[in-house]
């Protein structure tokens, strides 16, 4: 995780959020966040509803744990790469900046130029205030 927090302002400009899920109770992963540094959230699924569901729950480590893995997700909240690894072997922060930049690309942002007769509207309207 510590590697995800290294590379968050990459991942951010890519237009990708980061936020982590984890097992454990908010204030072990409110310590864990703080230790490590991490400019992101960690979400508690300490009854692991959502890792089961995500089907990334690993019920043989530590009385259940969740697998390390990378969802990343479009605007539409359509899955566009899946990364389901072990806690030996991740798929590095670096790659999934790379990944991002091409599946998921950043949202453009749209330039409104007004035009006069929006300028004298909004003029007229400050006016009446």
């Amino acid at each position: 995780m510590a590697d995800y927090g290294e590379h968050y302002q990459l991942l951010r400009a890519t237009g990708t959020n980061v936020i982590a899920i984890s097992v454990d109770p908010p204030k072990r992963s409110e310590a864990l966040r703080r230790e490590l540094r991490l400019p992101f959230l960690i979400l508690c699924d300490t009854e692991r509803l959502v890792v089961r569901g995500w089907d990334i729950y690993n019920a043989r480590e530590h009385g259940g744990i969740a697998k390390p893995a990378v969802f990343l997700l479009d605007a539409n909240q359509t899955v566009r790469y899946l990364s389901v690894d072990s806690v030996a072997s991740r798929v590095p922060a670096s790659e999934i900046v790379r990944i991002a930049s091409v599946v998921v690309p950043a949202a453009r942002r749209k330039i409104y130029i007004p035009t006069p007769g929006d300028i004298f509207r909004a003029v007229r309207a400050s006016l009446r205030r």
